[in-house]
Order: C-alpha cells, then sequence, then structure tokens
C-alpha cells in the first residue's frame, strides 16, 4: 500500500479536485502491479478483454484514464507496440513512470480533442471512467471519443453496473462515482452519442481467474436470476458488478 500523501488542506478546492490530485493514496489503493498480482491481473483483463483486443500487434491504442497502468502495462506485456495513455491524477502519472511507462501524460479527458496526439486509433479504451464524469459530460465526452477512431475502431467501456444486485455498493464505492448505468441506459447513451445502435455491445464483465472465484461467479448468477425474477421480461440480464460495452465507428 503506497504512504497516504494527502495534500495541504486547500479550503477554496471542490471535493472531486481533491480527490483526483492524490487519488491513488485517498483511496488508499494497494500497488495493482506488485509482482505478486500482476500474473492475477493480466489473466483477468486477458479474460474480459480478450476477444475485444485488436488483432493486429502493431494497432493504435489509447486508454483514457489509465490511472496507475495496470491496463497499459498488460497491453504491452502482450506485445503490442502502438500503445498510449494519458490520466488527469497527476500521482496516477507518476506511478505509471515508475512503472516504465514513461510515455503517459497528464490530460483531461473532456478535452481529448486537443490531445495533441493526432493518431486515429483502432481502439480506445475508457474502463472506469465514465462513471466518473459528470452525466452532462459524457455525451460530449464519447463523441470526441468517436471522432478519434478510425473507421471500424472501436471504445471499450467498463462502468459500474446499476442491474447487478452489487450495483449500489458499487456505484458509491468511490466517492469520485457520479452515476452507474444499466444494459439499456449504456446503449442509450452510446447512441446519443452518435454510435449505431447495431454497432453497440454489451456484454458481463466475468473476471474471476481462480476455482474460488468461478464458484463466486456462479453463486451471483443464481442470486442475480432468483432476485429478478419477479421483474418479467425487462429485468437485467447481465449479474457482473460492472458491464462492458463495445462500440464500433
Amino acid at each position: 500500500m503506497t504512504p497516504l500523501n494527502v495534500p495541504p488542506l486547500d479550503a477554496t478546492k471542490l471535493t472531486s479536485d481533491t480527490l483526483l490530485q492524490n487519488y491513488h493514496s485517498l483511496t488508499r489503493r494497494n500497488e495493482l502491479l506488485a509482482p505478486k498480482s500482476r500474473r492475477a491481473i493480466f489473466k483477468a483483463f486477458l479474460r474480459t478483454l480478450g476477444p475485444w483486443l485488436p488483432s493486429e500487434t502493431d494497432s493504435p491504442i489509447l486508454e483514457i484514464g489509465c490511472g496507475e497502468g495496470s491496463l497499459l502495462a498488460f497491453l504491452k506485456d502482450r506485445g503490442y507496440t502502438n500503445v498510449s495513455g494519458f490520466d488527469l491524477s497527476p500521482e496516477n502519472v507518476a506511478l505509471c513512470h515508475k512503472r516504465g511507462l514513461t510515455f503517459v501524460r497528464q490530460h483531461n479527458a473532456l478535452r481529448l480533442a486537443e490531445f495533441s496526439d493526432a493518431t486515429e486509433y483502432e481502439a480506445i479504451f475508457c474502463l472506469d471512467l465514465i462513471e466518473h464524469l459528470a452525466k452532462e459530460q459524457a455525451v460530449p465526452f464519447l463523441r470526441q471519443v468517436l471522432q478519434r477512431l478510425r473507421r471500424d475502431g472501436c471504445v471499450v467501456i467498463q462502468v459500474p453496473n446499476m442491474g447487478s444486485v452489487l450495483g449500489l455498493f458499487h456505484r458509491y464505492a468511490d466517492l469520485t462515482h457520479e452515476y452507474g448505468l444499466t444494459e439499456r441506459t449504456a446503449v442509450t447513451l452510446l447512441m446519443a452519442a452518435g454510435f449505431r445502435e447495431g454497432r453497440i455491445e454489451v456484454r458481463p464483465a466475468w473476471n474471476a481467474t481462480t476455482l474460488l472465484g468461478r464458484v463466486r461467479e456462479l453463486y451471483l448468477r443464481g442470486l442475480h436470476s432468483a432476485i429478478w425474477l419477479a421483474e418479467g421480461r425487462l429485468r437485467p440480464r447481465i449479474p457482473t458488478r460492472n458491464l462492458l460495452i463495445r462500440g464500433r465507428k
């Protein structure tokens, strides 16, 4: 665990700004790329994102809101050579640099159009990011994402699943979360940003890599079915705490 490094008190700074300045320390996150956890994290990424990774390892890939760099490290480990990323938190950027991801920059996702790299991307990853934006900012942000994609390129989003029995806990487990999505509203959001309905896919974020984890997933499936049985045909189908959403240009 990184030692808490809380900045001096600034009575004028907003809550979200204070949290994002030292996000890693204030949220007391574990060292996600420590050797002991690295293999498990990479196996989880392979299970959740493997089918949606670009087929060519020289494809241009961008991660927006890269945090401490776990996904970027995974992509580099898989042989992807044209990877870039940025994060709003200076602490997260410093952690990425410490881990050898020196290409990571500090930048605001809401100003993606101003990102100096003029590349059109094969894939843009926004994992655990959309829920940190104000709802009014989500559509303008995703419109910028759509503009930065190649033809047939895709954006991959992970967001708390409000149709899960675990949804409320994970919605409020982080003070910087603004909202979550359901399977239906996820499609609505991307359509509002300009993605065509037939080019949007939503699926569960199953990520267990151990026997115990698989047993928990089976339990969650059963619990989800039992709780939502009374809702009829409109009940959510995806039980995982997060949704995975892919929109293709």
